[in-house]
């Protein structure tokens, strides 16, 4: 491959990557249920008045900031964390951190309490410690930012701390999702290429490992959308396609021998690429002392020139494709899909 052309897959590669973050970011969103915390706090403020504040100032509210919210249009549980409010409720200590502007992990090192599992449900029960120390953290944050902060507070505040923190967490979570997303942009590719072949059968849930999923036509696109509901799928002449990690993609036959792996690395940082090879080549040598036979199928963003030399005198690497080639080149995404499914429907 010429320098030029290097050059330019590896700009096309970092406006994928701005792509894939912003359909990331929306996602993580939805995911983290941003749009519905305010909704679900307008719901609880007519029973607000059943929560008794005698006892603010033990759980980190300041009287001026408590004053201020009194004055203000707001209800005090849309701002403050109420401790029988967060037993009763949670998943809102999602809310109620994301106000404080707090990450899950400051608030890990701060209180001892890991709130990930409640906020994503795995835990449905807060200890009355547990709420007493998660309300005094977040509602310490929350009294100083109304202090210093906000001028007269309003909805619109409350909000805007909410999606600025979740705004922030996301961010960081991007930088361990890159590789994700280019995993999940390619399976949609070979999916698509199935569903066109009037191919596709059926999917394996992830949260299920006996079930499956049938495909149907009409809510294709709904199906779609769930795609990290999915382990893989299957094809009518009972072949498959599984979705994992190390190899990330599995091409299995109808006696569950493996046909071919795939590896996706989706990174464009260049002082990364060698690394990314090496991971792609020890998942390819733990298939081939499986399956001699196996097919490797290597798929990367950033194939720098030393990784491109090493690649092509590799022996466990039967073939290797430029990702950034496939999702912008038409020409290059047919090669790559019409390559794979001839292995699949071989029959």
């Amino acid at each position: 491959m010429q320098s030029d052309e290097r050059k330019q897959l590896l700009v096309e590669a970092h406006k994928i990557n701005y792509r894939l973050r912003s359909t990331f970011f929306y996602r993580k969103l939805n995911e983290y249920n941003t749009y519905g915390f305010p909704e679900t706090i307008q719901k609880l403020i007519p029973l607000s008045k059943e929560y008794d504040w005698s006892k603010y100032n033990e759980w980190g509210v300041t009287k001026e900031a408590l004053e201020q919210i009194r004055k203000s249009d707001l209800s005090l549980i849309q701002v403050f964390a109420h401790p029988r409010l967060l037993r009763e409720h949670p998943v809102l200590t999602a809310y109620y951190r994301n106000v404080a502007a707090l990450s899950q992990k400051s608030v890990s090192y701060l209180s001892g309490v890991h709130t990930m599992i409640f906020e994503n449900g795995e835990k449905k029960d807060l200890s009355e410690t547990q709420a007493v120390e998660l309300s005094k953290l977040f509602n310490e944050h929350i009294s100083l930012i109304i202090e210093s902060a906000l001028e007269k507070p309003n909805n619109e505040h409350i909000k805007g701390l909410l999606f600025a923190s979740t705004g922030a967490q996301i961010d960081g979570s991007w930088r361990n999702a890159i590789g994700d997303e280019a995993e999940k942009v390619v399976q949609k590719l070979l999916i698509n290429e199935a569903i066109d072949l009037c191919k596709l059968t059926a999917f394996h849930l992830r949260d299920n490992h006996s079930s499956v999923e049938p495909f149907d036509k009409e809510i294709a696109e709904d199906q779609l959308d769930r795609i990290r509901e999915f382990k893989g799928f299957n094809l009518k002449n009972q072949r498959s396609v599984l979705f994992s990690s190390e190899p990330d993609i599995s091409l299995l036959d109808k006696d569950g021998s493996t046909i071919a792996v795939i590896e996706v690395k989706g990174g464009t940082d260049p002082a990364g690429a060698l690394e990314r090879y090496g991971a792609a080549k020890k998942s390819f040598e733990e298939a081939i002392r499986h399956n001699p036979g196996v097919i490797t199928i290597f798929l990367a963003s950033c194939i720098t020139s030393e990784v491109e030399d090493r690649v092509k005198k590799d022996k466990t690497i039967k073939h290797y494709y430029n990702l950034t080639s496939i999702l912008t080149r038409e020409k290059e995404r047919e090669d790559f899909l019409k390559h794979v499914f001839k292995k699949l429907l071989k029959c």
